[in-house]
């Protein structure tokens, strides 16, 4: 026989002024307007369409960025898309029966990020 007992994690929370106040302090932060060029580095003279929202009580807007492009966009924004990135996976090289002796399984893979879209603020260009 087996019994298990399972407990819920207690979540600690902050009180309703200190969400108002880090909110309202993140906004400010997101919302803060920069000048730069963006560019779209896997379709060069392209265009890229994404819907965004951050907050709830925002409304949902659609962005279009066309490559070369200078604009103005919110830091949040612009944050998000130089977070973008695509995985490239590839097979390491080597011999396949020294690296299962090892204790790796499978096919052994090396993962590579390669930005996909970048936005250069103007004070670095």
């Amino acid at each position: 026989m087996l019994i298990k007992e399972y407990h819920k994690k207690k979540m600690h929370t902050a009180s309703q002024p200190e969400v108002e106040e880090k909110v309202k302090k993140l906004r400010k932060e997101h919302d803060k307007m920069v000048k730069g060029m963006f560019e779209f580095v896997d379709a060069q003279g392209g265009w890229l369409d994404f819907t965004y929202r951050w907050f709830k009580d925002e409304p949902i807007k659609t962005i279009r960025l066309i490559h070369g492009e200078i604009c103005d966009l919110p830091m949040g924004i612009v944050k998000h898309l130089n977070n973008c990135y695509k995985k490239i996976r590839l097979p390491r090289q080597g011999n396949m029966d020294e690296m299962q002796r090892d204790g790796q399984r499978g096919m052994p893979m090396e993962v590579t990020k390669v930005s996909r879209i970048r936005f250069t603020p103007m004070d670095m260009l």
